[in-house]
């Protein structure tokens, strides 16, 4: 029987098929969290996954599904890869970025450049350290069009476009990377900045007497992640029937706590600051940048 609870959280629950809790209220998101209850998607093997998930993350920039292979944030902390994973991006992060970065992307945002250049300059400015090479115009077009919404993933020509784009994207970074670097972390974040950035970029345009905490709390970039239930449980009350292991999926809507609660940590995780986005401050210190060297710009023309 399809049982759908029409208060937050929201659950769909079909028994034996799907059940997926999605989560807005940010002091809910941080009890779920932090009880112990939950983990990453990929604390389980890829193939004991709930079916939809497995369909819709292999189309987009969250999982390879030809070599098996997930986004370092989907790995549970218990993967014995991942504090080496995280060690490797915190390194590449902190060679930082240059004044003639911001001053590049000031130009072009001032002369108004179409989405597809402005997110070509700023996959080159982010990504580049990983490849030590320029990165190709046809690879920043196509990473656009990975799947990012269960939405989108319903719709049968945004999917096929979702699975095409992230086939290329990783089979080029799986030959261009070094060897021994994981290419969803590399991949994963060439399309978040053509998906997410460039929008970001925009915003901070229209925003220049406002701080970039305020702006990306009030415009959040990501806004959703999902957890899985490794344990029964329905958190003191909070669900009407209990979870099921490896079958629950929440998906914390940690755009819309960022909104309700003008709290950075979510933008950037799920309410802590525990395993926050390692291009957090590449990010903030970026932006504060580019905003004042928009404002001299500004105060000059």
């Amino acid at each position: 029987m399809l049982d759908i609870i029409s208060f937050n959280p929201f659950r769909v629950k079909i028994p034996f098929l799907l059940d997926i809790i999605i989560v807005s209220d940010s002091e809910q998101i941080k009890k779920i969290e932090t009880s112990g209850d939950v983990d990453r998607l990929h604390t389980y093997d890829t193939a004991s996954l709930p079916w939809w998930a497995k369909i819709y993350f292999r189309a987009t920039k969250f999982h390879d599904q030809e070599r098996d292979l997930w986004f370092c944030p989907f790995e549970s902390i218990s993967n014995p890869t991942y504090q080496q994973r995280r060690a490797y991006l915190e390194e590449k992060v902190a060679t930082s970025y240059s004044e003639a970065d911001v001053k590049r992307i000031a130009e072009l945002l001032n002369k108004d450049t179409e989405d597809e250049v402005l997110a070509y300059e700023m996959v080159q400015i982010v990504n580049q350290r990983f490849f030590d090479q320029e990165i190709p115009l046809p690879i920043t077009k196509t990473a656009k069009n990975t799947v990012q919404s269960l939405g989108e993933a319903i719709l049968p020509w945004k999917y096929i476009a979702g699975r095409k784009a992230q086939n290329q994207l990783m089979n080029y970074c799986a030959k261009n990377l070094p060897n021994d670097v994981h290419i969803l972390d590399v991949g994963h974040n060439i399309g978040e900045v053509v998906q997410a950035t460039t929008g970001g970029l925009r915003t901070l345009k229209n925003n220049l007497d406002k701080s970039v905490e305020e702006i990306f709390t009030s415009n959040p970039l990501t806004p959703q992640a999902p957890r899985i239930a490794v344990k029964e449980s329905n958190f003191d009350g909070l669900l009407s029937s209990p979870t099921i292991p490896g079958k629950t999926v929440f998906m914390f809507q940690i755009g819309k706590a960022a909104i309700e609660t003008q709290d950075i940590n979510f933008t950037f995780s799920t309410g802590t600051s525990e395993r926050v986005c390692v291009f957090k401050d590449f990010f903030l210190e970026f932006m504060k940048d580019l905003q004042q060297e928009l404002r001299q710009t500004k105060s000059q023309s």
